[in-house]
């Protein structure tokens, strides 16, 4: 992308307008009239009324910018001199250094610009609040507050997890030192950089070292990150720019603006007339249809050789329309709030000829879609205006509302085609082109028609098995915009598609030959060979470094040989964001909530391996470790999709939600379906679409929970249940001594009954004769036994009945611990 250099400057000096704030916070000392060349760097401080000097950070960011970035002056003047604007060495610069301080203050919220002395005591001993310590969706209950360790980004995330703690959150030593050590890392990468490609590779080493640095400590909580705050400074910066380059804006305006961010400070009753009003941006947002189709409506077993990559090319499509969109504006991927779960929403400036371009683009999109998947496959474009007075008011709000739109217009998908000129395109691909009719093979992957017949698999395919092994052994992914070339009539690749919309992209290994124009997978180590890093959850490889298999995955299941399916998201999704945040609903906050739910399911999910494995506890129930067999098919956004030796999978989910409220402060809750596939050969899209069901059953019947056959089982219960699972199969694989008969499992089921009948009884209680029958039935399973057995024994029946009723999801255990003790090398035919 060709990006007018004057536009670099501003974006560059907005991304770093406040870097002497981590600079500032090492204690590193500034002499504000510099004796050694005679700089004076009270330029861009300020007075208070006491005649003490303010907004040292300003100083702090021009002496960053000569000592480690010299002969970017221009630059340096225009980071520097976002609080006085006014001490400009010329009229463009004055401006351009007005609509960084004006970007500054749109993306924090604030109408009035504060000075330090607002500053809770020393801003070195204030951590990160986290933004989700913050949420409350619970009826006004008092937040607890987490904070977020002051360290640097690694993929793991464990050294992000909020901890309650102040002390804890610099790592047991003082904030300057920790702010010293962090620093003394981030110039050392900085000065790695490729000065010719220097804003995005600044853009990376941000989100790698100021994502736990609080932008600014005052007296409300500190919970915008230093780099979301540059983010979206920059972002704004950048559609002022080609507002002023459109004509749309100038300096007075600018100024205009920023005096009545004051002026309505207390009140907006006159924002209806106010320069405020003005709608000069577009939130975009682009959402995938038929992506439950698309990914899971697959008719075999080798389906699973293309599932992850029929996910990822998913994924690829929103990068692509995400950035296909921002290359038309003339804009970088700064300008981009949130990628993932088949969703983008990106900020761009309302100029005359905004709406014709997107309107534009969406045709361009269907147009091809519609030739690649027939209309089973679609991108929605949809837009909300955003004026001035939105960045103070209700950011989320337009959010909410953009999303809405997207659902709305998910139901008219290709309706930008729908005129005359189009009308043999719908012909030859809605109706389908007519030939001499009778019967054709299908793929035997998707059941589409193909012509050769001695071919199985159609050529899109063919094309996903091939880079299904690409994205699994890749170290580098490369996305690059390219001449567009034309869709193929027939034997159509994803690399077709990729490529008829403008864009060419490679996975590589970490020497590759074009490896600095790359980003990293799943590490943040990339200064000085790659131009970033992206976070991806791919692992579809066994031990042995093969492809996993659905028999593979069943006959590597504890017990029972079933492969099975997980799904799960997160909870109150659309609340979180109407409601959560409650008044402080600031672009930056909700850039910073969607990205932070993102990189978990990222970043998190694509190291769970190692997440697990330092958790011994979790492979008490598997001869395996958790994950060793696991197939991700999906994990983004705010949702994944597991295929799994079925063993595993109620474990595995119950490790994920632990974790993923410890990262969410707890605010936070997931509802997920698990279901076990009934044969070897059972489709993976009936599968996924029975997991689905479960999932949807667990959130109508309260979210915040698990189903597994078909029975909902609350995330606070399953402790319970697993300790009966954990007893029964202990008992009956004699861990402590004999076996037990497996007549105990038919007793468990037998009591489970009893509670069903009584239920439709309208009764919970059973009666005090059941109640003695089983105790009985047990004494007599104790015969025998060593008193450890014994014990357990008793633990059980104390479990499995209280108070003469019977423990609630009994069912669930009872089943569980059945399928895991059966001594079966394949069982694919009994229902489950």
């Amino acid at each position: 992308m060709n990006m007018n250099k004057e536009l670099q400057n501003v974006i560059l000096a907005a991304l770093l307008h406040d870097i002497g704030k981590f600079y500032q916070r090492t204690g590193i000392k500034l002499n504000l009239k510099d004796s050694g060349d005679s700089y004076d760097y009270n330029t861009y401080t300020k007075k208070s009324a006491k005649g003490i000097n303010t907004h040292q950070h300003a100083a702090y960011t021009a002496k960053f910018f000569r000592e480690f970035l010299p002969g970017h002056e221009e630059i340096e003047k225009l980071a520097a001199l976002h609080h006085n604007p006014e001490n400009a060495d010329n009229d463009q610069q004055r401006f351009l250094a007005n609509i960084i301080a004006l970007a500054d203050r749109m993306s924090s919220g604030e109408r009035s610009a504060r000075d330090e002395a607002e500053e809770l005591g020393t801003p070195q001993k204030e951590p990160l609040s986290s933004i989700f310590s913050l949420i409350n969706l619970n009826n006004g209950k008092p937040a607890e507050e987490y904070y977020h360790p002051l360290t640097w980004l690694k993929p793991t995330l464990n050294t992000l997890f909020p901890v309650k703690d102040k002390h804890l959150a610099f790592g047991k030593r003082s904030g300057q030192e920790a702010y010293r050590q962090l620093w003394e890392r981030f110039i050392s990468e900085f000065r790695r950089l490729d000065r010719n490609d220097l804003l995005i590779q600044s853009y990376y080493l941000l989100y790698k070292y100021t994502l736990s640095i609080p932008a600014a400590v005052y007296r409300d909580k500190p919970d915008i990150s230093l780099f979301h705050h540059l983010k979206t400074t920059a972002a704004i910066a950048a559609c002022l720019f080609k507002l002023y380059q459109s004509s749309q804006i100038d300096e007075p305006k600018i100024k205009e603006i920023l005096a009545n961010l004051v002026y309505t400070k207390e009140s907006h009753s006159d924002m209806g007339n106010s320069v405020l009003a003005k709608s000069d941006f577009l939130l975009v947002g682009g959402d995938i249809s038929g992506i439950q189709d698309f990914i899971y409506q697959v008719t075999s077993e080798k389906a699973l050789k293309g599932l992850r990559a029929r996910s990822f090319y998913l994924q690829l499509l929103s990068e692509i329309m995400a950035r296909k969109i921002l290359n038309e504006f003339g804009l970088s991927e700064i300008n981009l709030l949130y990628c993932g779960g088949g969703n983008f929403y990106l900020l761009i400036p309302q100029i005359k000829e905004s709406e014709e371009k997107l309107a534009a683009i969406q045709k361009e999109i269907d147009e091809i879609l519609l030739k690649a998947h027939k209309g089973k496959l679609a991108v929605i474009i949809s837009w909300q205006s955003v004026s001035y007075h939105d960045f103070f008011a209700n950011f989320a709000r337009l959010w909410e509302e953009l999303g809405a739109k997207l659902f709305i217009n998910k139901r008219k998908k290709f309706s930008s085609l729908a005129d005359k000129s189009n009308i043999h395109l719908f012909q030859n691909i809605v109706l389908g082109p007519f030939d001499t009719g009778g019967k054709k093979k299908g793929c035997e992957i998707c059941g589409e028609e193909i012509s050769e017949e001695e071919r199985k698999r159609c050529s899109l395919c063919e094309s996903f098995i091939e880079f299904s092994s690409e994205i699994a052994n890749a170290e580098l992914f490369l996305l690059e915009p390219k001449e567009k070339k034309t869709l193929p009539e027939k034997d159509i690749t994803w690399q077709d598609v990729i490529a008829a919309l403008g864009f060419q992209f490679q996975t590589g290994y970490l020497n590759t030959q074009w490896r600095h124009k790359a980003l990293i997978l799943n590490s943040t180590n990339f200064a000085g060979k790659y131009r970033g890093f992206y976070f991806v959850a791919k692992k579809t490889k066994d031990l042995d470094g093969n492809i996993l298999t659905l028999e593979r995955m069943a006959n590597k299941a504890t017990g029972i040989k079933k492969w099975g399916v997980l799904r799960a998201d997160v909870d109150h999704l659309g609340k979180l964001f109407q409601e959560g945040l409650g008044n402080n609903k600031t672009i930056s906050r909700v850039s910073t909530l969607s990205s932070m739910l993102s990189l978990y399911f990222s970043s998190r999910i694509s190291q769970l391996e190692e997440a697990v494995k330092s958790d011994p506890k979790l492979n008490e129930s598997t001869n395996e470790n958790l994950v060793d067999y696991v197939y991700i098919a999906y994990s983004g956004g705010d949702d994944l999709f597991f295929i799994a030796p079925w063993s595993s999978l109620h474990d595995l989910a119950k490790f994920i939600y632990d974790d993923f409220r410890k990262f969410t402060c707890f605010k936070l809750t997931l509802s997920a379906g698990i279901f076990l596939a009934p044969s070897k050969k059972f489709p993976i899209y009936q599968a996924a679409h029975k997991a689905g069901e479960a999932e949807d059953k667990a959130k109508k019947e309260g979210r915040d929970r698990l189903v597994i056959f078909e029975e909902t089982l609350p995330w606070d219960k399953y402790p319970k249940i697993k300790e009966i699972i954990t007893l029964v199969k202990n008992l009956l694989n004699g861990e402590k001594g004999k076996s037990l008969p497996r007549s105990l499992i038919s007793l468990l089921y037998q009591i489970y009954l009893e509670k069903e009948l009584k239920k439709r009884a309208s009764s919970s209680e059973l009666s005090m004769e059941r109640v003695w029958r089983f105790h009985y039935s047990l004494k007599k399973l104790m015969k025998g036994l060593n008193d450890n057995q014994q014990k357990d024994l008793e633990r059980l029946l104390n479990l499995v009945i209280i108070n003469y009723e019977v423990i609630p999801c009994l069912n669930i255990a009872t089943r569980v611990a059945d399928y895991l003790t059966r001594e079966t090398k394949e069982v694919y035919n009994e229902l489950s």
